[in-house]
């Protein structure tokens, strides 16, 4: 089975990826901020408690909790998508270039995982935030794992990019020597 991918997919991804990053996230960090009145969310930490989740939702009060759940089912639904068909779209097209790629070609997935784990998080956070202050048991306990498999995923997938681009060009410099 041999993956490839057009440049005109990776471009295009990576321009969303771009203008995500450029104009949309700060707006929205802004936004989220000023309407909830902290800039502190369970998706910006790597590690936190299901306690610590709980103390989010009552320093946000009843409307930072309506905004928090409005941003995970508006951008918080489209942003994963966007970072992983970058991802996804980068670490193809790397691939195509990279010398024993068949080994590697299940290493797509880790973005892939990253997505999964920042909807489970959506998902497990929105319980709590909808909830409060009654307690979600076990969704209180996973929501912070999802977030710190989330991150653990999404930086190995950009890690897997730097690792694939300084095989490219170990590469390339051998085949010079020789």
């Amino acid at each position: 089975m041999e993956t490839k991918i057009q440049w005109k997919w990776v471009i295009g991804a990576s321009v969303l990826f771009l203008l995500f990053l450029i104009f949309i996230l700060p707006r929205v960090s802004a936004y989220s901020s000023e309407t909830i009145g902290k800039s502190e969310s369970p998706d910006q930490s790597f590690l936190y408690s299901g306690s610590q989740l709980y103390e989010l939702a009552e320093s946000y009060g009843e409307s930072g909790r309506k905004t928090y759940i409005l941003l995970r089912w508006t951008f918080d639904l489209v942003w994963p998508i966007v970072y992983t068909l970058f991802l996804v779209a980068w670490t193809i097209k790397l691939m195509e270039y990279a010398s024993d790629n068949r080994r590697m070609r299940f290493l797509v997935f880790v973005p892939i995982a990253a997505a999964f784990f920042d909807f489970s998080e959506n998902i497990g956070a929105t319980i709590v935030m909808l909830r409060y202050p009654l307690k979600s048991g076990i969704i209180q306990t996973i929501t912070p794992v999802a977030t710190g498999i989330k991150w653990i995923t999404s930086s190995l997938s950009f890690l897997l990019l730097l690792v694939l681009i300084i095989k490219i060009i170990g590469s390339k410099i051998k085949r010079i020597k020789d």
